[in-house]
């Protein structure tokens, strides 16, 4: 695992854990409430960065709010994973205007039309 990725979880006042997840559809899980973010163990590398990015997007959603509108907590945390996952990529590249967003989802399995329009928002912004 990467360490930035480590001192990223750090860095939100978070812990680490990794945890069994064969037999299990939860690849990810946050407890705010004891600043823990469990990952799968049994993801690879891409899949492990996004799941912290996207859990981390969760930080500022309220149990309550995630009960009342979870499709809405689940896009910002996307976008947020997103955003992380872009500006990650941006900075392996020495022109940014050679950036090639359907490569980008492919590499990150990123299939849907929502995850298009802020791939390409979030590069937009990240550029800008």
């Amino acid at each position: 695992m990467d360490l930035s990725l480590q001192e990223y979880v750090k860095g939100h006042g978070y812990e680490l854990l990794f945890y069994d997840n064969r037999g299990t559809d939860k690849e990810a899980f946050v407890n705010h409430d004891c600043k823990v973010l469990g990952i799968g163990s049994y993801l690879d590398d891409h899949e492990k960065k996004k799941a912290i990015y996207h859990e981390i997007g969760h930080k500022e959603h309220t149990n309550r709010q995630y009960e009342l509108n979870r499709e809405l907590c689940e896009l910002e945390a996307d976008r947020n994973m997103i955003h992380h996952l872009l500006k990650e990529e941006l900075s392996y590249l020495d022109n940014v205007n050679e950036f090639n967003y359907a490569r980008f989802m492919e590499k990150y399995k990123l299939k849907t039309i929502t995850d298009e329009k802020m791939v390409i928002d979030e590069y937009y912004t990240l550029i800008g």
